[in-house]
């Protein structure tokens, strides 16, 4: 065993990632009753989760609905997810949960649509 596998704690399926992706999306948080759609953007996601780049980071471990606008598609993928990190400075971290197979093939064919044109710099 080598020492990274040592180190590993994931213990979800976490999919191919797609740093360096910019994927247009917007949040709200499910528990809070003044909580307002908030736009945003990735920097890195899979199936398993995202990095969300934002100024206004939800609290770790909050719940959150995520809806992500396919371009290609009259379709919203809509998502729940749970923030694992936060950084006031950069955004978050989360974990897709309850993923449905239809909205695994949704996320998987529009990565598949991404070319490197929405790549950040």
């Amino acid at each position: 065993m080598s020492e990274s596998d040592k180190h590993e704690r994931r213990t979800h399926f976490r999919g191919k990632a797609r740093p360096g992706r910019r994927v247009e999306l917007a949040f709200r948080a499910i528990d809070a009753d003044d909580s307002e759609l908030v736009r945003a953007f990735t920097r890195n996601i899979g199936v398993g989760g995202a990095f969300i780049v934002t100024d206004q980071p939800a609290p770790l471990a909050a719940k959150l609905n995520i809806m992500i606008d396919v371009p290609t598609s009259e379709q919203t993928i809509k998502l729940s997810a749970e923030v694992r990190w936060s950084s006031a400075e950069s955004g978050m971290g989360v974990k897709f949960h309850d993923l449905d197979v239809d909205q695994l093939l949704q996320l998987s064919e529009y990565f598949a649509s991404l070319t490197g044109s929405e790549a950040t710099l």
